[in-house]
């Protein structure tokens, strides 16, 4: 199965890149007498890696084609998602303040945002943008680590979006991605519905539905990234508001027990802030401290509409940043409709490709639990405590090795479970 997840090593940043200098014209990575600079993301510089020189070009981070893969397991397994690859490709075109191109294609699933300005216009611009998602398999949700084969579905979603919005770049840290981005954007939506091959027999589907969302967005991210594009120094915040409409919904599921009262209007609103930056009382940009705080809430939300917070690997450029990360648990698992989680995170340099991170987290989410006679909303607090390995590897990518345990997950009637997340990008 391809998951529908995006974990991109790769974004855009320095504005431009001249063309890669002989080796003997760029700086040393640490000069002689001076504190030890982690290379940022685009620099170039060389160093000496076991007695032989290594010289690392600057690179042109405005034009980004970039590959991304892996697998995220879980033990004890959850029915039919022990093990689930994730796959995509990932588009980043800035070559200046008038022109935005961000794409995520999956096949499955698809992101695309296009956004346009013109001198007398800056920093306003017009929008436009698609976001599909065609399911390879019917879906299910999970209670209690226990897939609900019953409740199945085939399902998936075409929204276009036109709008307007605010771009401004931000003189500090100066890099491509470092921008302040406002849109208000109209997203109608088509919803589609089929049973699976396990539905029960008085389960109703939903109806197909045209969907009417409006969305006001909001990011701003002022982080410095390493070589590895992992964030340095700097923060990043934003925010989702979103009200929709459908025009064609009624009742649904086992005997029709889902009103359509619930689903047909909602409105929800999700936050985050992700900060980094010294150890206190450390002076070396070997050591990194990197915090996250992600939030949302929000009312009549059902099963195709409520809030997905879950495991996974992690995001770490402009867009991505704004995804709820619960270590330790399956990639979506929760649908919730409101969430907290705080999540920090020790990050030490070994050598200028190679960083060692310990992190722990601790998440408030409203979850559907296993109550007895029936199924209810349950808020429950889920820790977690992990290390991730972030590495250059062969053939000039990036893999990354994350294992996380959560205490709060259910696996098979107990508390507690595993995940180890591989993550392999490169860029074209």
């Amino acid at each position: 199965m391809l998951v529908l997840v995006v974990a991109e090593g790769c974004s855009g940043a320095q504005k431009t890149a001249p063309p890669p200098p002989p080796s003997y014209t760029l700086p040393p990575l640490q000069e002689p007498g001076k504190p030890y600079h982690t290379p940022r993301a685009g620099e170039g510089f060389r160093t000496e890696v076991l007695g032989k020189e290594v010289a690392v070009p600057p690179r042109d981070r405005s034009s980004v084609t970039a590959w991304d893969l892996g697998m995220v397991a879980v033990a004890p397994g959850v029915t039919q998602n022990e093990v689930l690859p994730f796959a995509s490709l990932y588009l980043w075109r800035r070559p200046d303040e008038d022109n935005f191109l961000r794409a995520i294609i999956v096949g499955v699933y698809n992101d695309i945002f296009v956004s346009k300005s013109s001198q007398p216009l800056r920093p306003f611009e017009g929008i436009l943008g698609l976001r599909t998602v065609t399911l390879p398999r019917a879906d299910a949700d999970y209670v209690d680590g226990e897939r609900i084969k019953e409740e199945e579905l085939y399902w998936g979603k075409i929204q276009p979006a036109i709008g307007v919005g605010y771009r401004e770049d931000l003189e500090e840290p100066g890099a491509n991605d470092n921008m302040l981005s406002v849109s208000l954007l109209a997203e109608p939506t088509y919803l589609y519905f089929e049973e699976g091959p396990d539905t029960a027999d008085n389960f109703v589907e939903p109806q197909d539905t045209f969907e009417g969302r409006g969305h006001f967005m909001v990011r701003l991210d002022a982080v410095e990234r390493n070589l590895l594009e992992l964030p340095h120094r700097g923060l990043a915040l934003g925010s989702d508001l979103v009200y929709a409409h459908r025009t064609n919904w009624e009742d649904w599921g086992i005997d029709r027990k889902e009103s359509h009262k619930t689903g047909k209007d909602y409105v929800y609103f999700t936050g985050y802030m992700v900060g980094a930056g010294g150890v206190p009382l450390v002076d070396s940009d070997r050591h990194r401290l990197v915090g996250s705080i992600h939030g949302g809430t929000g009312d009549s939300l059902d099963r195709f509409s409520a809030l997905r917070v879950g495991g996974g690997p992690s995001g770490d450029e402009f867009d991505s940043l704004w995804r709820p990360l619960v270590p330790g648990a399956l990639l979506d698992e929760f649908a919730t409709n409101h969430y907290v989680i705080a999540l920090g995170e020790y990050r030490w340099e070994a050598i200028f490709f190679t960083y060692l991170s310990v992190r722990s987290s601790v998440a408030y989410v409203d979850r559907e639990r296993d109550l007895g006679a029936e199924r209810g909303e349950r808020d429950d607090f889920l820790y977690s405590i992990g290390w991730r390995i972030t590495t250059g590897f062969l053939f000039e990518t990036r893999m990354v090795l994350d294992y996380n345990y959560n205490t709060g997950v259910l696996r098979h009637g107990d508390f507690g479970g595993h995940e180890v997340v591989v993550h392999m990008s490169g860029s074209f």
